[in-house]
């Protein structure tokens, strides 16, 4: 069961959110706006939070912000009627992991929350062959990349970087197999599960996000390689 924190400022949306959210037997926190999500969210611990993106005082945008600045590796799911590509990719530019437009398919909504809320289970491929430096449950160098597993910390040169929950799954996938070429849609079914319903191209967003945090230069990256019209690698 996780505790989830529901911002939404129209009532039937928290409702419907909340029945189904509770129907998967998880704890449901409403809050009618941003103001009061935050409010909450600093008094109580939750597992993910799920954010509409226009609301009464704060808006959905502002309070991701600020629980990425109090908790960097917390799911967050924005809710919105805004689809455009543009408002999606500024949803992910500030930490979300997922984005669902409005009106959608609660069983929709159901199979990202939990696929967020597994966050990175099955998500390790492992193979003969290359291999990095470190175990599975301690801590893996590549170059001046380290990233331990155990308390999701990663530095770089001995400076800790802060990366959400997705970007840290990403990284973790492909750190465990290191010169191995992912497809975007390989890293998809291993990071957002097999029955998310989104398009591939979210991972190229995330690969950018990635990049900006742990490469000196993100436009000569020398961790994260595209492999043009195939995938990434990690080397």
């Amino acid at each position: 069961m996780a505790k989830i924190l529901i911002a939404d400022d129209e009532q039937s949306i928290r409702n419907a959110v909340g029945f189904y959210m509770r129907k998967e037997g998880h704890e449901v926190v409403p809050a009618a706006d941003g103001d009061e999500a935050l409010r909450i969210f600093e008094e109580e611990r939750f597992d993910l939070v799920i954010l509409d993106v226009m609301m009464p005082g704060h808006g959905g945008y502002e309070v991701c912000s600020a629980i990425r600045d109090a908790n960097p590796h917390i799911p967050v799911i924005f809710l919105s009627v805004k689809d455009s590509a543009i408002d999606k990719n500024l949803g992910f530019k500030l930490g979300a992991d997922d984005y669902v437009t409005k009106p959608f398919e609660p069983s929709e909504l159901v199979f990202r929350v939990n696929s967020c809320l597994r966050r990175g289970s099955g998500a390790v491929l492992h193979k003969s062959g290359d291999q990095a430096t470190g175990s599975d449950d301690g801590s893996i160098e590549l170059g001046d990349l380290c990233i331990e597993v155990a308390t999701r910390s990663v530095f770089v040169s001995g400076v800790r970087i802060d990366l959400t929950a997705k970007e840290f799954d990403i990284l973790l996938l492909m750190a465990r197999n290191p010169n191995t070429v992912f497809a975007r849609q390989q890293i998809l079914d291993a990071v957002w599960g097999v029955d998310y319903y989104g398009s591939a191209g979210i991972v190229a967003v995330f690969m950018r996000k990635l990049r900006q945090k742990i490469e000196k230069d993100p436009s000569r990256p020398v961790h994260i390689l595209t492999e043009w019209g195939v995938g990434y690698r990690i080397v």
